[in-house]
């Protein structure tokens, strides 16, 4: 797909907790914020402003050439925001906090899409929001056992792709998926030809879910069977096997 072929993966991708993204908030909430030290709160609205900034300038281009080019552009910055917010967040926020900030987050814009998608995108983009947040909540999933789970020394350099690519896309797809929900909670309308990027890009959750499985099939033991796919049905398969090739075509 274009969208794929035109966003490049960072070359220093460094380490990144998938499941922290999630937790990076997209909405205000009076509710997570009570969960956090007034010190906490502010840095992490602060770095959260800083990537809604570059999700903001993106969504105002009005062709699909334009937005690509921004994006291209801010994505990087947009990956470091991310993982500068990771790195923060394991050290001043506990890990329950962040499960439930993460869990809240994902809560919260579903919300949103479901009260606010029909009427600023229709019902197609609206599902396809929805369906992005349920794949995003199994990534989380497959990344929490990742992390309970010691990797065997020997597969150390078999992890470095997966890890990388999951980390990437799920980044990606978190981009895609913020400037949806900045559309709607701003009510800033996206411009048509961009809106079919955005609605592009929303496939890289499809590819970090299958990136992530890969990253922890290295390390299950080889007698416990392999993780089992999710149940997609005729639609979800579509798009699965489409993001797979895509993905396939870009290594």
């Amino acid at each position: 797909m274009c969208a794929s072929a035109c966003l490049v993966m960072p070359k220093d991708l460094g380490a990144i907790n998938v499941s922290d993204l999630l937790a990076l908030p997209t909405l205000p909430s009076d509710r997570s914020a009570k969960r956090l030290s007034v010190s906490a709160d502010e840095l992490i609205r602060n770095i959260a402003s800083v990537a809604d900034e570059l999700v903001v300038y993106a969504i105002e281009k009005r062709t699909a050439a334009d937005f690509i080019a921004t994006r291209n552009d801010v994505f990087h910055q947009y990956f470091d925001a991310v993982r500068s917010f990771s790195d923060l967040a394991r050290i001043i926020v506990p890990k329950h906090v962040l499960e439930i900030l993460a869990a809240e987050s994902l809560s919260e814009m579903e919300a949103e899409f479901r009260e606010h998608g029909l009427g600023a995108f229709g019902a197609a983009v609206r599902d396809q929001a929805i369906f992005t947040i349920w794949t995003m909540r199994k990534i989380d999933d497959v990344c929490r056992r990742i992390n309970s789970l010691k990797l065997p020394p020997d597969l150390a350099a078999a992890d470095i792709e997966p890890r990388s690519y999951y980390a990437f896309t799920a980044v990606a797809a978190r981009f895609h998926l913020d400037c949806l929900v900045k559309s709607v909670h701003l009510r800033k309308p996206i411009y048509p030809d961009v809106l079919n990027v955005v609605i592009d890009g929303l496939r890289y959750a499809v590819n970090a879910y299958a990136w992530a499985v890969r990253g922890l099939n290295l390390r299950l033991p080889k007698s416990e069977m392999q993780i089992a796919p999710v149940e997609w049905d005729d639609e979800d398969q579509a798009l699965l096997t489409e993001a797979t090739n895509d993905m396939v075509a870009e290594i």
